[in-house]
């Protein structure tokens, strides 16, 4: 597959990887944006970094300890969880799982930490996972979650189901 350029596009996506990583301390701010809109984009855009990835995770977890906002805060998991799979963190396996099994958390928070571990791990579906995800109040969450950026690729208007149903049922879809 080639780009606008003519470059195969496998290239181009790694040098905007590349500039990104490159540029990390120019995108370290965003992440205190006034507009919750913008920190998501940023914690999106972090996630693909190609370098210095402890320090990129821990400023996404020093943000996550402060975020107010749902959508954000699924985002900056999501963020977390991406890099971690990319570069075999396994420590992140227990942290996404810690996140989505405390009833403390907000209920935004532990879907978008369970749809992290699911990302993750490669065993089986706890029934207390699955319940959370297929809970009725996790669907009355989907227009608000829909904002987080890693869901419009799946579905442009019910990524948040669409994305359960495949990390449940991948077989199925």
């Amino acid at each position: 597959m080639e780009g606008i350029t003519n470059c195969p596009s496998d290239w181009t996506i790694q040098a905007a990887r590349e500039a990104i990583t490159s540029d990390l301390q120019l995108l370290f701010p965003f992440l205190a944006d006034t507009d919750p809109d913008v920190r998501s984009a940023t914690a999106f855009v972090l996630a693909t970094a190609i370098s210095d990835i402890p320090r990129v995770s821990s400023v996404l977890h020093d943000r996550l300890a402060v975020e107010n906002d749902p959508v954000v805060q699924v985002s900056l998991v999501l963020a977390v969880a991406q890099l971690a799979r990319e570069h075999q963190d396994v420590q992140a396996r227990v942290w996404a799982r810690d996140l989505w099994s405390d009833p403390s958390r907000s209920p935004e928070v532990r879907i978008g930490a369970g749809l992290a571990w699911l990302c993750l791990v490669d065993t089986p579906v706890p029934d207390e996972l699955r319940a959370l995800l297929t809970d009725l109040s996790t669907d009355q969450r989907s227009d608000l979650l829909q904002r987080v950026p890693w869901l419009p690729p799946v579905d442009s208007s019910s990524g948040l189901r669409r994305c359960i149903n495949y990390m449940l049922m991948p077989n199925t879809l």
